[in-house]
């Protein structure tokens, strides 16, 4: 009896760790500030849970009557440069990015770790003020990890206060 018990928790575990296994979720943080107007800033975009990924795709969306797009700087994921970044709407307030880890063994980073960063030229006003979301449009959200699953992404918006 006691054999079958213990049968019994460790076929349990493994399902309950396989289940896991298959609702990982990475969560992709911008950084938020306040300042001045004329100012040129840059934003860590960050990543928590990092673990065997292979490959993601987001869009990211701001006010450009707030923020004007002036560039990408520390990139931090290997194999990750500008040509990973779509610029075709950045007049509109929106940027794309697919990222692949071309060495095809699975990206772990400590959680908080700064991917890149993304840089503004604050031309709003006084008072006014501009979320920095991922967003699906028009790239939707797709990470895949080391077991060619897909990893669900968590965003985490950014707001920029201009004093």
């Amino acid at each position: 009896m006691l054999s079958r018990i213990v049968f019994l928790l460790l076929f349990v575990s493994c399902i309950s760790n396989f289940s896991l296994a298959q609702t990982a979720v990475i969560t992709l943080k911008m950084e938020s500030k306040d300042v001045a107007s004329g100012e040129i800033i840059c934003l860590n975009v960050s990543g928590s849970n990092f673990r065997r990924i292979l490959s993601t795709q987001y869009s990211i969306q701001w006010d450009p009557a707030v923020l004007a797009y002036s560039g990408l700087t520390n990139f931090k994921l290997p194999y990750m440069t500008k040509e990973n970044f779509g610029m075709q709407a950045v007049d509109k307030g929106l940027i794309t990015c697919m990222w692949i880890d071309n060495s095809l063994k699975g990206v772990n980073l400590v959680d908080d770790s700064s991917l890149y960063q993304i840089c503004f030229k604050v031309v709003g006003k006084s008072g006014s003020a501009s979320s920095i979301k991922f967003t699906q449009k028009p790239t939707p959200f797709e990470s895949v990890n080391l077991e060619e699953k897909l990893v669900t992404i968590q965003p985490v918006a950014g707001n920029i206060k201009v004093k």
